[in-house]
């Protein structure tokens, strides 16, 4: 049977069980859901899926995303940024992606999955009770995203989306307890941009519409790994939302040999509010994230450029503080001026720490890899954990 978290992250299942057996246990009646904590140990990430760029540059990308990444960062960028000539008249199918396969956890996660690796606990449910509390109140993060075929039509995409997301933390003083939240959301992204003849000015819109389903709650690590109970557990404490959030981006760029660009974008646009499968419940919300950003990109030798980008975020979430709001990045792409270059390196930072990244482009296959520092931390807490992330698709548009 079809297991792409298992199969993808199995460190998700040595946690708690969780991600795969939600991906394989067939029908599974979904019940109302545990109080969800708003703590910081628990948060997940509103995005409907994982980039490594946009985690490389510290989240800077509203003035540069041209690809899948474009969806979610800056829908004007749908179809290509026309930084010069040559990229403006890019291919009619510039990406037909088969697919899109993206990784990512946490430092805490890491150690988590070598202990299972070390003590062979994998199957031992007595062995990794122990390791989960010898774990205790460290949080445990884990994603995973798959794209089975983005499609690029021009100005427009179509991307069918299917993601996991679990946070997880051993219980200080209690031993054998779990505290997660485990969330997917499948369904698709579709967006569109327009813009005028010199690609100088570009307007966008993008949706995601589909199912979110989350479990939240506190849970016996030996009752995860056994099935029937794991099943009663689930049926007990998950909960079904209507997903639809929008997207909306614009992008000004100055015809100069730097490319100044400009950008405002607003996603989740008036606090997406998900509702519930079951009126009782309250919707799931996703407050909306306003973003202005400028960078310059002067063009590298005959075919590089370097993206040098800075934003301001959560413009409209007063109760962030404005040292959480500021990011920035540099890009440096060789063999190509976008995200399909050859090879692409990144750096970039926010309030949280440092980032990094890298891709290769091989023909149809693509590579990427980074490490970031996030803050989890709502509102005015601060709480930072590092994670990694990888991505590898196939564009079979590159043929």
């Amino acid at each position: 049977m079809l297991d792409p978290v298992g199969d993808s992250v199995k460190f998700i299942r040595n946690i708690s069980i969780l991600a795969a057996s939600m991906a394989v246990v067939p029908g599974v009646v979904f019940g109302k859901a545990a109080a969800v904590s708003g703590d910081s140990t628990t948060v997940l990430d509103p995005e409907p899926f994982t980039t490594t760029r946009a985690n490389a540059l510290g989240g800077a990308l509203s003035t540069v995303a041209d690809d899948l990444d474009a969806l979610y960062y800056n829908p004007a960028g749908i179809g290509g940024l026309g930084l010069s000539n040559r990229s403006a008249k890019a291919p009619f199918v510039p990406g037909i992606y088969f697919p899109y396969v993206a990784e990512s956890m946490n430092a805490n996660a890491q150690s988590t999955q070598k202990q299972f690796n070390a003590k062979g606990a994998q199957n031992d449910a007595g062995a990794g009770a122990a390791i989960m509390d010898a774990n205790a109140g460290k949080r445990q993060y884990a994603r995973v995203s798959f794209i089975p075929m983005g499609l690029m039509l021009g100005r427009t995409a179509i991307v069918p989306v299917i993601d996991h997301q679990i946070a997880a933390v051993p219980v200080v003083n209690s031993p054998g307890d779990v505290k997660m939240r485990y969330r997917t959301f499948s369904g698709f992204m579709i967006g569109s941009s327009v813009a005028d003849t010199a690609n100088r000015f570009s307007l966008g819109f993008s949706q995601a519409f589909g199912t979110i389903q989350e479990t939240a709650g506190t849970f016996k690590y030996v009752d995860m790994v056994d099935v029937e109970k794991r099943k009663a557990i689930f049926a007990q404490n998950r909960a079904s939302y209507a997903a639809k959030s929008t997207n909306v981006g614009m992008t000004i760029r100055v015809p100069k040999s730097i490319a100044p660009t400009f950008s405002v974008v607003a996603r989740n646009v008036g606090n997406t509010k998900n509702p519930s499968s079951d009126s009782s419940a309250e919707p799931l919300v996703y407050k909306e994230d306003l973003t202005t950003g400028f960078s310059i990109s002067p063009q590298i030798g005959k075919n590089g450029r370097l993206n040098m980008m800075i934003e301001g975020g959560y413009l409209t979430q007063q109760s962030i503080p404005a040292k959480k709001k500021i990011r920035g990045g540099v890009e440096l792409l060789l063999g190509g001026e976008t995200d399909k270059s050859i090879l692409g390196l990144r750096v970039g930072g926010n309030d949280a720490g440092a980032s990094y990244g890298a891709h290769l482009n091989v023909g149809l296959i693509g590579l990427e890899a980074e490490s970031h520092a996030v803050d989890i931390g709502i509102d005015n807490e601060r709480l930072i954990e590092r994670r990694s992330s990888a991505v590898i698709s196939i564009n079979v548009a590159s043929f």
